[in-house]
């Protein structure tokens, strides 16, 4: 780590949750290094304002190292933050704005301050989680219906984060753990008010400063678990959401469409399916696709082939929208997934016959790292067969270029064993990132992926109805296809 780096403020607003706060302060007692960087508690005047007070003066004591303010009345977190950068500190240091139901791993602000220091243009830097949206480690899961342990987070982080790259430039970052290089407190100000007490005003602070060409990137060598906002109950939170990201979306148009190409493009391969990396159990997950015609004798392949599979062996058919209403009633009780999901990978990816589409490629490129093609396309030396067959004939090439394995159909049971063995082989992330930044930008080369830089009418005004009526945020959020920020 330089000697020359700028110190840091880490700026940590209390309001109640008095175990996560002291769960907070003893990680920052023993992670930071108090010669360079200090840490501002700016207490907002919660319902146990006393008690939550006389702990924190018990915890840091006489701690050079820590300043303790408490604000004469609530401001709301937006406020709080405001306050406590813009007149409280008075260093000129960079900024650290850390909730106070954090638990900060040893090293984090070295790291995040290196890549902050390392590109001028980085305004924002926030580090990897069990639990920020888009900054979760790992964001897709093997098992969607699992939840992410702290453990299982610091596990897989630190067996994997050397093969990602250092950073990863995001439309934002994520506002838990969020160092802000001071110029930009000093060009742009803070929070926007609009968006007090809560909910979204780190996004607007991040698009506000990229108009102005700087950007906010994720740390991926820095941890921090996060336990989660518990701020608002009841329907309180879910409105804050709607109305605030009404007003992300009415000032920044392209906001979504930023969100859905990070997710596509922006991030590293190592990242999508870091999951898959260190698997958490001893299951292997399957995405079985299948080809565009659903004929008796797919559907016999993939029925033998799920009877073939032992329990361990867990398998998803892959269909297309198309093939989803017949695929459900021949397949009763089966998993069955459209396309690919971005929440949810896969230990392999089997293409049950040839794929004839790009959007069969980029499902199976969205799915899992290893692939395993069956009955792949056929090499004919006929002109007649060769046009025919042309654009199939292109796929296949590109799936040959990065496929683990192919194999003619001699039967589910030898399916299912070469699946296991397929499984084993180690992930060549080199390999793996060439093969999906080559798929991802065909896809949207050729009008596949396609991100909108506009927001609908009807979106806004779902929003807005959203926000009054919390009741129906669940069904809005399905409807609106809302995957979060």
């Amino acid at each position: 780590m330089s000697e020359h780096r700028r110190p840091v403020t880490i700026v940590v607003p209390v309001y109640d949750d008095l175990p996560g706060l002291e769960r907070c302060i003893e990680a920052l007692l023993d992670t930071v290094d108090f010669e360079r960087d200090r840490v501002l508690l700016a207490n907002d005047v919660g319902p146990n304002v006393d008690a939550v007070e006389r702990r924190l003066l018990e915890l840091v004591g006489e701690h050079p190292g820590f300043e303790y303010v408490r604000n004469e009345a609530n401001l709301g977190f937006v406020g709080n933050c405001n306050r406590a950068v813009l007149e409280l500190d008075q260093t000129g240091n960079d900024v650290l704005l850390l909730n106070s139901d954090t638990v900060p791993m040893p090293g984090f602000l070295d790291e995040m301050t290196a890549v902050l220091g390392s590109d001028d243009t980085i305004g924002v830097v926030c580090a990897r989680s069990d639990n920020a949206t888009i900054a979760s480690y790992p964001f897709a899961r093997r098992n969607p219906r699992s939840t992410i342990a702290p453990r299982r987070t610091r596990e897989l982080h630190g067996r994997t984060k050397y093969l990602l790259p250092r950073f990863t430039v995001a439309p934002v970052a994520m506002g838990f753990c969020f160092l802000i290089r001071r110029e930009m407190v000093d060009r742009f100000g803070l929070f926007d008010e609009v968006f007090s007490p809560g909910y979204g005003e780190e996004n607007d602070f991040c698009l506000r400063i990229n108009e102005h060409g700087f950007t906010a990137v994720l740390a991926n060598r820095a941890l921090v678990l996060h336990a989660g906002s518990t701020s608002f109950s009841g329907d309180r939170g879910p409105s804050l959401r709607l109305e605030h990201e009404r007003i992300l979306l009415e000032r920044y148009p392209f906001y979504a469409g930023a969100l859905a190409l990070f997710l596509a493009r922006y991030r590293d391969a190592v990242d999508v399916f870091a999951d898959t990396f260190l698997p958490d159990d001893d299951v292997v997950r399957v995405a079985l696709h299948v080809p565009l015609d659903l004929s008796d004798e797919v559907l016999a392949r993939v029925r033998a082939v799920l009877a073939a599979a032992p329990d361990h062996v867990v398998v998803t058919v892959v269909v297309s929208s198309k093939q989803i209403r017949r695929a459900r009633q021949e397949l009763p009780g089966v998993a069955i997934a459209v396309g690919g999901r971005p929440r949810q990978v896969f230990d392999i990816a089997v293409a049950l016959g040839a794929l004839t589409t790009f959007a069969q490629l980029s499902a199976l490129n969205a799915n899992a790292p290893r692939w395993l093609l069956v009955d792949p396309v056929a090499q004919d030396a006929r002109w007649a067969h060769a046009v025919e067959n042309h654009r199939a004939s292109a796929l296949d090439r590109l799936l040959r270029r990065y496929e683990n394995r192919s194999t003619a159909w001699t039967g589910a049971a030898d399916l299912v064993r070469l699946v296991e063995v397929v499984a084993e082989t180690e992930i060549d992330p080199s390999a793996l990132r060439a093969r999906w930044q080559a798929v991802t930008d065909i896809a949207e080369a050729t009008g596949l992926l396609v991100h909108r830089s506009t927001v609908s009418f009807r979106r806004l005004t779902a929003l807005s109805l959203g926000a009054r009526n919390p009741r129906i945020v669940a069904r809005l959020r399905a409807v609106t296809g809302r995957r979060g920020a």
